[in-house]
This record gives C-alpha cells, structure tokens and sequence, in this order.
C-alpha cells in the first residue's frame, strides 16, 4: 500500500505539471527547505540517523521508535515552516527589486516554489515517515 501511495503521489503532482517540469526545479527554494529543516532537527537534538534507521530496521526498540516518531513530526513542521520563511525571503526579495521587472521572478520563483517544496517535503515525506514508525512501535 505504502508503494501504491508513493506511486499516486508522485503521478498526481507530475500529471499536474505536465510539461512545464524545468519551471518547478529551483535550487535557492530547494536549498533554504532542506537547510531549515536538517538546522531544526540538529538544534532539537533529534537523531537523524535514527530517524533513518527506524525506518529501514527491523530490530528498533520501543524508545527508539517513539524518539525516532517525534523526530519525524518535528522534520513535518520545519518542513512546511521553512515554506512560510521562504515565502517571506522571496517577497523582500520580489520587494528590493520592485523597480526592476525583470528582477522580481527570482524572488516570485522563491515565494512560490519554496512553499510547494515545504508542503511537499512536510506532508507528501515527513508525515508519511512519522506515521510509519509509530505503526511500528
């Protein structure tokens, strides 16, 4: 089931995209959703190699699964968290360079994208993952 989800997921979003793929990659909006949320989890404290493991282990024990759980929930909301900061970077940016039109689609493609690749990575990754370990425990 895990699999058919994953599949519908990804069918979904690149059906809706169609053809207009190259306009959805941004790597400044990439890199401040993945550096938000790795900082959020090494200032908590949260193991990521830990997360990783309950994932893939067969042999986790009770703690480490929960610990692992809640580490996942955390990635969730800095995930989706770092979307909203991103939102925020991409309009100051879209705002400096409000006399050059030219210059605001950069900061639009870090408002916009930024947001997507928050929820997604927090609601289409990092709930998943979450509610996987805790049916494990």
């Amino acid at each position: 089931m895990r699999i058919l989800g994953i599949v519908i997921l990804v069918t979904g979003m690149l059906m809706g995209i169609g053809s207009n793929l190259a306009a959805f990659i941004d790597p400044p909006s990439l890199l401040i959703v993945v550096a938000f949320t790795l900082g959020a989890l090494w200032i908590s404290g949260a193991s990521i190699p830990g997360m990783i493991r309950a994932l893939g282990s067969t042999q986790i024990d009770a703690t480490e699964a929960a610990t692992a759980a809640r580490s996942w929930g955390l990635a969730s909301k800095a995930a989706t968290a770092a979307g909203v900061v991103g939102v925020l970077i991409g309009a100051v940016i879209m705002l400096r360079n409000i006399d050059d039109i030219g210059a605001i689609g950069p900061g639009l493609a870090i408002c916009i994208l930024t947001s997507l690749y928050g929820l997604v990575v927090g609601y289409g990754f990092c709930l998943p993952c979450q509610r996987y370990v805790e049916s494990r425990q």
